[in-house]
């Protein structure tokens, strides 16, 4: 309870800030947008000219501080600043020191990094490149704004890319930077791909299935990808209406897989299948019950599968919600029985 009531403070005073800088614009003002968002390589089209500060009582902020005892002191700091200069977010310093390695924790040199922040610049956003050194270090230092995206790569080996917040503490990916402990992006060397069977069609990578709210299962032909009385995978999910007192209901999802199982993926490189069968479950679910506190609305799972016999390897993934009947879904399976799930 503690931490929801944090959250629900915290998100509160960010609207303030939110408000009093809406309440303090002049009309003809160009202003900072107040959400920015970095696009790799990405250029932004508003222009961050004749800004102009909104200043309020030093006592008023003082007041909500007390108020509120359990919000933390960086976060009332950041409220305190930015209501006081409505430029403050792009304004940070932004320094970042960060070593590639592979999946060994070997240094890997000479990958190509790509910065992108935003800031107070014409377009909005800036770039930068730099290489890893023989050690795999590498940095940016001496720029200013609010929020970072970094992206790794090098030929022969899966990229990564990850995102930074300098401004906002209560912010996700709050960064604060450590010359003597760099971010670690791990790059996988890449081995041999094979073809792998796929759900993706079209535009759109997933599928909907839509099985009733009353328990009664629906089957996928993880072979054919049809939806019917027959396949692989079964899916059962029981939804309740909506409780409009709690805004809750009572719900739950289930996966089987008769003639094999599943194991919950949460690899930074999935492209090798468990091969220990005792590991796999035949069937996975949840339930959440109206009112209780770890209700969740939600619910979204990557696996790794075996069906079939023989056996064939892959990986599925699915995601619903509390109070609609449909599940995305979309899975990958090597074909030849092999539990490599690496891509050509």
């Amino acid at each position: 309870m503690r931490k929801r009531f944090l959250l629900v403070v915290i998100i509160v005073l960010l609207g303030l800030v939110g408000i009093i800088r809406w309440s303090a614009r002049k009309p003809q003002e160009n202003t900072v947008p107040q959400s920015p968002v970095i696009a790799e390589g990405g250029q932004s089209s508003k222009s961050n000219e004749n800004k102009q500060a909104a200043q309020i009582k030093p006592s008023s902020l003082q007041a909500a501080s007390n108020s509120n005892p359990a919000v933390p002191d960086a976060v009332m700091e950041y409220v305190k600043k930015s209501i006081a200069d409505p430029q403050y977010d792009w304004k940070q310093p932004i320094n970042f020191y960060g070593r590639a390695v592979d999946q060994s924790n070997s240094p890997v040199a000479d990958a190509g990094i790509h910065f992108v922040w935003n800031d107070l610049s014409p377009t909005g956003t800036s770039e930068a490149d730099a290489q890893s050194d023989s050690n795999g270090f590498f940095s940016l230092i001496d720029r200013k704004g609010k929020a970072m995206t970094v992206s790794i790569g090098k030929e022969g080996y899966s990229g990564r890319n990850l995102s930074f917040e300098y401004a906002n503490p209560a912010e996700g990916g709050f960064y604060v930077p450590d010359k003597n402990n760099p971010v670690v992006f791990h790059l996988r060397k890449k081995g041999v791909g094979v073809d792998l069977v796929s759900s993706h069609s079209g535009i759109s990578p997933d599928l909907h299935i839509a099985p009733p709210t009353n328990g009664s299962p629906v089957f996928l032909d993880l072979l054919n990808c049809v939806v019917g009385n027959d396949g692989q995978l079964k899916i059962e999910g029981w939804k309740e209406l909506k409780d409009f007192k709690t805004t809750q209901n009572s719900w739950g999802f289930r996966l089987t897989i008769p003639n094999g199982g599943l194991i919950e993926e949460n690899d930074e490189f999935p492209f090798e299948a468990p091969d220990s069968d005792a590991d796999y479950q035949s069937v996975m679910e949840w339930h959440f019950k109206n009112g209780d506190p770890d209700w969740k609305g939600s619910l979204k799972k990557s696996f790794y599968i075996k069906f079939g016999n023989p056996p064939r390897y892959g990986i599925v993934s699915v995601q619903t919600t509390a109070f609609a009947p449909g599940v995305y879904l979309n899975y990958l399976f090597n074909p030849d029985g092999s539990r490599n799930l690496e891509p050509k």
